[in-house]
């Protein structure tokens, strides 16, 4: 599957015209990631869209703990994308990664260009941010009941 394909059939770039996307995939450098390899470390100031196209990553915690494996599709870095702080989450390759890399610069600059494209991109992004918050909610309300 090439890159425009896989951003398609991603939570970030549904609904938009396929010429859109793929002026977003022309936009990406493909970088490959050893087991072990950090893609991205907590409270760097790197906020790069990072899509995994191949292989398994893991969200680790400050202690090395996995919380979260994510795999093909996943988007890593929209969060920084969006409020341009400091990474919120170390990510480690679980294996042989194939990912994407878009620029943030180019990325805003692109959605700055055409306001239709930001507003879809931007509430994909609210909706699955939406999403885990709810979750993280009731997670929160399960700790607290059960203390």
């Amino acid at each position: 599957m090439d890159l425009t394909q896989s951003l398609q059939y991603n939570y970030l770039f549904r609904g938009l015209p396929k010429e859109v996307t793929a002026g977003f995939a022309a936009m990406a450098t493909t970088r490959m990631f050893m087991g072990g390899d950090v893609i991205v470390r907590q409270f760097d100031y790197n906020s790069d869209l990072i899509i995994l196209l191949e292989g398994t990553a893991a969200i680790k915690s400050f202690t090395g703990e996995t919380l979260a494996e994510f795999g093909p599709g996943s988007i890593i870095g929209e969060i920084s994308l969006i409020d341009e702080q400091p990474r919120s989450a170390t990510v480690v390759a679980m294996g042989e990664v194939t990912a994407a890399i878009i620029n943030a610069e180019s990325f805003r600059s692109m959605m700055a260009s055409d306001s239709k494209t930001a507003a879809m991109i931007l509430l994909n992004i609210c909706q699955v941010l939406c999403r885990r918050l709810r979750s993280m909610n009731l997670h929160v309300d399960t700790l607290t009941r059960d203390a």
